[in-house]
Order: structure tokens, then C-alpha cells, then sequence
């Protein structure tokens, strides 16, 4: 089944299931830098998981991604670089993106800091940290924007209440995990990140 054939109707916990968290396990490769998506609760459970990740030497730089949002006093790219800090990551190895305002500008304004802190052509790899039940989502759009010579590695953060095995416990966990697949649909729908299997 691809996901274009998808509906509210016909999200079943199974289909729910597999286009969430079906492959998107960390390979545990290297790469030349980390990228962490942005979110309200991002300096809680995505920085964690790059640094820990920083710290086995998996890449020598941090990219934090995430602006301003909703009319917050501090971006998210802000508020993960003090976390990140806090928890030993050197300031001169961490890389600031504060402009996104999604996962889309995520990626893209991303690529520019990356750009300018890198060339393009020099990257192999990254390493794309962000929540689980989220990672399906930034992974079709990290791969379609970004160059092809880039490789992009799933290094999953999970969270307390969207976490594979309890996502469906919960009213909020149901709630996020519905929301990230009608999302997901759209996006192939909209022509975002092509079609694909589940």
C-alpha cells in the first residue's frame, strides 16, 4: 500500500504503526554533522540523543535548527544550544539555524548553515535527530531537498507518550501519532516528497 491511497478512514493502529516507526532505526554510522530538528520540548528529549552521539564521536559538529515560533521569547535553536551546553557540548562545535519555522524550512535554511559551514560538497553524511514518531516526515523531506551525493542516517529521539510501543495508550499519544501520518499524507498529496510504500 502507498501512502497516496491513505486516508483518515482507513488508518488503522497497524497502518499507523509501520508509517510511523518501520525503518527508521539509527544504522549507527558517523557523519561530518548532527542536525536537531527544533520543537518546544527538543532541549529535552531530541538534545540528549545528539549529544550522546557527539560524545561517542559520531560527528564533530551540531547543527541546532528552529526559530522563533508562536511568538516565544527564545527560538528553539537557542534554547538547544544552552541545553546542549549544559550538558559538555563545546560552544565553537555547535552550528545555529534560528530563521525555520517548520520542517520544511528546517531543511532548507539548514542547508545553508551547512553550506556555509561545510560546502555542500564536502558533506557525506548527516545525522538527523529528531522525535520517532517524527522522523518518518523529516527523513522524505531531508532526502528530497538535499543534495544526492548526501546520505541522511535516522538517529530517532522518542518521547514519553509517542514512543512505538505506547503511542496507542494514550489519548495525546494516539492524537500525535494520527496528526504525523494525515500530515505525512498531505505531503505526498501536495506533491512534498514523492509517493512511497508502507
Amino acid at each position: 500500500m502507498h501512502i497516496s491511497e491513505l486516508t483518515f478512514d482507513n488508518l488503522t493502529d497497524e497502518i499507523i504503526d509501520r508509517v510511523l516507526f518501520e525503518g527508521i532505526e539509527d544504522t549507527g554510522e558517523n557523519a561530518d554533522c548532527i542536525i536537531v530538528l527544533g520543537s518546544i520540548k527538543a532541549s529535552l528529549y531530541r538534545v540528549p540523543i545528539a549529544v550522546k552521539a557527539y560524545n561517542d564521536m559520531r560527528a564533530s559538529k551540531i547543527l541546532l535548527s528552529g526559530g522563533i515560533v508562536n511568538g516565544a521569547d527564545k527560538g528553539h535553536a537557542d534554547d538547544m544550544r544552552d541545553k546542549a551546553i549544559a550538558l559538555g557540548v563545546k560552544a565553537e562545535d555547535i552550528i545555529i539555524e534560528n530563521k525555520s519555522q517548520n520542517t520544511v524550512e528546517n531543511m532548507l535554511c539548514s542547508m545553508l548553515e551547512l553550506q556555509r559551514a561545510f560546502w555542500l560538497n564536502r558533506i557525506e553524511k548527516v545525522l538527523l535527530v529528531t522525535t520517532t514518531y517524527h522522523m518518518r516526515r523529516s527523513l522524505a523531506i531531508a532526502k528530497y531537498l538535499f543534495p544526492d551525493h548526501i546520505r541522511v542516517i535516522p538517529c530517532p529521539a522518542d518521547d514519553n507518550n509517542t514512543r512505538r510501543g505506547n503511542w496507542m495508550e494514550s489519548e495525546e499519544g494516539r492524537k500525535r501519532a494520527t496528526s504525523e501520518v494525515i500530515k505525512i499524507i498531505n505531503c505526498v498529496n501536495n506533491g512534498l516528497f514523492p509517493d512511497f510504500e508502507i
